[in-house]
């Protein structure tokens, strides 16, 4: 049986993705934020295992203070510059290493694969930069997997529990001009995409973790407000957004059209690859 050390472990996705794992046969060692702070603690668990999936993140839509993009920073960076640190430290290296980012590395109004060179940057091109770059210096002593994750679509998490709500009173509407790129990714397809890059050891690299259908803001505004049977007929401008959110608007104003060119290769077979879909599972 093959032990995973999984960090981010009380999060949305993890919470999908321990059960997953666990009903696939592999033993989990969850890895909490306390273990960062006691070096041994993370040596004990890390040298128990044989793969490493780092989810840890605080979280992305809040206002951006600079005391919060500091926490952005650290919990990011800093936490995987750490888990690097110490498998050097212990001179043991799990054979497989998958790491979280996200889309928001690539440009705005611009359809993008793995290829794509043209990155943001901005201040979340380098927080996705910075991290991506951590967790690249395992490479040549483990298989790294860096997933630029998609918007997670999936029940009692991520953005359908904020937006559920004002949509089902009526209340729903695309933000700011809703031309914005939405790259998303269902959560069954996402942990089923993180367990194909444990199995498969010709998966390395960036690995884009979306659906192969991206929408824009109107579009996703529509679709689900179709699904409830409700009218999106408020929208949110941008000024109220950045009034809310600050910096951190950009992440909801801003947005990229992702494509999932290596998965598509690899064969992997989604099982939501449409957002209708994806959304009518959701609210069944």
């Amino acid at each position: 049986m093959k032990r995973i050390a999984i960090t981010g472990s009380t999060g949305f996705v993890a919470s999908y993705l321990i059960p997953f794992l666990k009903e696939k046969g592999y033993e989990i060692i969850p890895v909490v934020r306390g273990d960062f702070e006691d070096l041994n603690k993370l040596k004990e668990k890390l040298e128990k295992a044989d793969i490493v999936v780092n989810l840890a993140g605080a979280p992305i839509v809040k206002r951006w203070s600079k005391r919060y993009k500091k926490e952005l920073y650290s919990s990011r960076v800093d936490l995987t510059k750490k888990i690097v640190e110490t498998l050097n430290d212990l001179n043991k290296f799990p054979e497989c290493s998958i790491s979280a980012s996200a889309v928001g590395v690539y440009p705005d109004f611009k359809e993008c694969t793995e290829n794509c060179t043209d990155l943001r940057e901005d201040f979340l091109g380098k927080l996705c930069n910075d991290w991506e770059g951590e967790a690249f210096k395992l490479k040549g002593k483990s298989r790294v997997v860096v997933l630029r994750i998609g918007v997670v679509i999936g029940k009692n998490g991520g953005i359908i529990k904020k937006v559920s709500i004002p949509f089902k009173l009526g209340l729903g509407g695309k933000l700011g001009s809703g031309k914005q790129g939405f790259s998303w990714i269902h959560i069954e397809d996402l942990i089923n995409v993180i367990l194909f890059a444990i199995e498969n050891k010709k998966v390395e690299g960036v690995v884009n973790a979306v659906s192969p259908e991206p929408v824009n803001n109107i579009e996703f505004t529509k679709t689900l407000s179709r699904v409830l049977k409700k009218l999106a007929i408020f929208p949110v401008p941008a000024f109220a957004l950045r009034l809310l959110f600050g910096e951190g608007a950009g992440i909801l104003l801003e947005g990229q059209r992702v494509i999932p060119e290596k998965l598509i290769n690899y064969g992997f077979e989604f099982k939501f690859p449409d957002l209708e879909l994806a959304l009518k599972q959701v609210f069944s």
